[in-house]
């Protein structure tokens, strides 16, 4: 094309004059995943040298020792799985034994390299299969687990014994923990502390010797729980009955004067003593002497002291506590507290994220699929700058914050005010701490209403189940209060601070309440509604200036004619075409245009995927599509039961289908979808946690910057996308070497393209400065970006 020719003529005069500028959008690169998940609730420790590992309810991440910095590890760094259940440092093999809740094992090596023995995970097991400890003797690894002991070869890296039929009479126990002391191996079981010489045979049950039988009269203590070896000796607690350590030349169990240990969470060995850490005591040290000594108190009233590990490395105990996160102790220094940055908690029942303040929010949610309160009090977090901050009761203050009850979904107005809807105090308009306004049941000129409930007729439950923004920065909300006879749908002005409602319409079945659920609202200004799943079936347009309503049932399928109704509606979302779309509980449908809406010429159809000749059918119609969600393409990301795909712009093709077995995704189960239009990442809301995918889609506003490239230069070891942002919106794309040949032509997704560094013959590019030629249809807009590639 011409306009190509001139840019490449300019370009080689403007490389004669200055270098191009290159900087990066995001941390992630394109096609990348992040974990964003909460690290404020420690588990597991493990001491490593340089590093301390950390194991929390949701995420696994490490505290340099020499940088006092951390680092959150997900399967992006290579991991196999999320979900850490027990860790364990081998020092001899330079690398941490992790345990999965899914009974997968990695072995994560100092130098990063991650060994995966997937064995337990794969075993056909039938019954319990929690791993309740790891712990590390010589080369082999111990894992305690519900059906048995587990050994793992350290050296061979494979599963070399499982001991499961030990109990007395070779009856199977469950194994809570193992230390090894000298030749010999211990284990607290579901029958008892058992002790096996390690030379002997320990497949047979008559090897194995039950020194400390669990009790078995009424009101008796719980089986045996930790173990822990310390020098010559091994020490065992039982929650409410006290602490034991075997004595060789008495051959027995003896019991030790412990503090709090009917509250002990776990035991460990050290070289400075024995450690004792538990449920709202802190950590004690047993000290040569035989003395308890404290070391760490709880932080605060109802703390949880979960794990504390002794580094001779830096001569610190670092003792994890549940609440306020990793602390470390070195003797005449004030105690330093590490928590990686991330949410509070893994709550995530839907997610904003705005492009043009390019913050993201996610709200903990919400009500149950069948409308049901969840009576949480977690609020919402909110990240920016790459950093997050926890709008919740335990981070900000009352008078700060009115810490609304299941906060369910939000959205922002032009001048970037936040406005969240709660499925019990109504609407919250948030502009920071302590500058916000509530509107619900009561409040002056608030049309909103509680929510009837028989059995509780005083009870105020204002719910709001989901909010939009107009074209003039009108906030639109469903209110589902399911009184008959009266509005449902209002629109609050924030420059006036005043209320009005949209026409009345009578609800499902003749009910006469309008029990609405999800909002949208199309170019022309009509607000687009979906009646509840409970009781309730397809959708409404409302047009509020002409006061028409008109109902849509169904949908057509364009192969057959035949109508599916539109019933169970997750979500709803304008394109940017300006067609609207539906996720179902039975897949997904469209109404291409909107404007025939009131006219009755407007119908929804079910979008097809043709697939040769004879193979059609309707998109995900096998699925349960909760959400759904429109990149800077115009391509529809759908959240289902079975993962997250990614469909062309018309539905007609599928384009990725990410699970968690072929991604760092931490369910299958997706609640929520948004896409940042100013970076391109696609924000999956999951009922195990949050994660990003950065896509290579965005949308550009203004003039094009063509700067945006990453990652520049392209290391010879990189087998990424390389991502080139900032370009006009799907701009004509060339890629060329500095002599004019072309290497690649595409159209840009959005204002983003992507380029595998192959050329048109499909083969990776040598070494050398490639030139990325763009502009619009038109020839105009037109820039230009340079990316250096570095081969072996």
């Amino acid at each position: 094309m011409p306009q190509f020719s001139r840019l490449l003529a300019a370009l080689l005069m403007v490389l004669a004059l200055r270098p191009g500028a290159a900087r990066a959008q995001s941390t992630a690169g394109y096609g990348d995943w992040q974990l964003q998940l909460p690290t404020n609730r420690p588990l597991y420790l493990a001491d490593a040298g340089n590093r301390v590992y950390v194991g929390t309810e949701n995420a696994f991440y490490f505290i340099d020792k020499t940088l006092n910095t951390t680092q959150t590890l997900s399967r992006r760094d290579g991991l196999s799985d999320v979900g850490v259940a027990a860790l364990a440092y081998d020092s001899v093999g330079s690398q941490t034994v992790v345990v999965y809740r899914n009974n997968n094992v990695d072995l994560l090596g100092d130098d990063g390299r991650v060994r995966n023995l997937p064995d337990i995970l794969r075993k056909n097991i039938q019954s319990d299969r929690t791993i309740f400890q790891a712990a590390v003797s010589g080369r082999r690894a111990y894992l305690a687990t519900a059906f048995g002991l587990v050994v793992l070869n350290l050296d061979k890296r494979e599963v070399s014994d499982t001991y499961s039929a030990i109990g007395p009479g070779g009856a199977g126990v469950r194994v809570y923990a193992t230390a090894v002391a000298h030749d010999t191996l211990f284990a607290a079981t579901s029958a008892g502390l058992q002790v096996a010489r390690m030379a002997d045979n320990l497949l047979d049950y008559r090897s194995w010797t039950v020194y400390q039988p669990v009790p078995v009269a009424a009101g008796a203590y719980e089986p045996y729980r930790r173990l822990a070896a310390q020098g010559a000796y091994v020490y065992a607690t039982v929650d409410g009955g006290g602490t034991f350590v075997f004595r060789r030349a008495a051959n027995a169990w003896q019991p030790v004067n412990a503090p709090y240990t009917f509250r002990s969470k776990q035991l460990r060995g050290s070289p400075q003593g024995l450690l004792l850490a538990g449920d709202g005591y802190g950590v004690y040290r047993r000290d040569a002497t035989g003395a308890f000594q404290l070391l760490a108190g709880p932080a605060g009233p109802g703390d949880l002291v979960t794990d504390a590990v002794y580094s001779p490395r830096d001569k610190s105990y670092y003792v994890a506590n549940y609440l306020a996160g990793v602390r470390r102790l070195r003797p005449g220094q004030s105690p330093e507290t590490f928590a990686a940055n991330g949410p509070e908690t893994g709550l995530a029942y839907s997610v904003l994220a705005d492009a043009h303040t390019n913050v993201v929010d996610v709200f903990s949610g919400g009500y149950s699929d069948r409308y049901q309160p969840l009576g949480f009090h977690q609020g919402f977090y909110e990240y920016a700058a790459g950093q997050w901050t926890n709008i919740t009761s335990a981070a900000l203050p009352a008078a700060s914050y009115p810490d609304p009850i299941d906060v369910s979904r939000g959205v922002r107005t032009p001048d970037g005010t936040l406005y969240v809807g709660s499925y019990g105090n109504g609407l919250l308009e948030w502009k920071g701490p302590g500058q916000f306004r509530t509107f619900t049941e009561g409040t002056p000129g608030s049309p909103l209403r509680r929510t009837i409930d028989p059995n509780s007729p005083a009870y105020i439950s204002v719910r709001v189940t989901d909010l939009a923004v107009d074209a003039t920065g009108g906030v639109w909300l469903a209110n589902q209060h399911r009184q008959p006879g009266l509005p449902g749908l209002f629109r609050f002005d924030p420059a006036a601070a005043t209320w009005s409602a949209a026409p009345y319409f009578s609800g499902s079945a003749g009910s006469g309440s309008q029990n609405l659920d999800r909002l949208a609202i199309d170019d022309l200004g009509q607000v687009w509604a979906s009646e509840a799943r409970q009781g309730g079936n397809g959708l409404w347009a409302v047009d509020p200036a002409a006061g028409a309503t008109r109902k849509f049932s169904t949908a057509i399928d364009p192969g057959t004619s035949a109508e599916t109704p539109l019933a169970d509606i997750y979500d709803l979302v304008k394109d940017r075409l300006g067609a609207i779309w539906v996720a179902t509980a039975k897949g997904v449908a469209v109404l291409d245009d909107p404007s025939g809406a009131q006219a009755g010429t407007s119908v929804f159809r079910l979008p097809i995927v043709q697939r040769g000749d004879a193979s059609r059918f309707p998109v995900l119609y096998s699925e349960v599509v909760k959400a759904v969600a429109v990149d800077g393409a115009n391509r529809k990301w759908f959240g289902t039961n079975n993962g997250l795909w990614l469909f062309s712009a018309g539905g007609e093709e599928a384009l990725l289908h990410f699970t968690t077995l072929n991604s760092p995704l931490p369910s299958n189960n997706i609640t929520d979808v948004s896409v940042n239009d100013k970076t391109g990442e696609v924000w999956v809301a999951t009922d195990a946690g949050v994660v990003t995918y950065r896509g290579g889609a965005s949308v550009t506003e203004g003039a094009p910057s063509c700067a945006q490239v990453f990652p520049n230069p392209v290391r010879p070891d990189f087998a990424g996308l390389v991502g080139i942002g900032g370009l006009a919106n799907n701009a004509l794309v060339k890629i060329t070497d500095v002599a004019g040949h072309l290497v690649y032509a595409t159209t840009a997704a959005g204002g983003t393209v992507t380029w595998n560094l192959t050329d048109t013959a499909g083969r990776r590019v040598h070494s050398g400065v490639y030139l990325v030629l763009t502009s619009d249809a038109n020839g105009q807009n037109g820039c230009v970006s340079k990316v250096a590639v570095l081969s072996k």
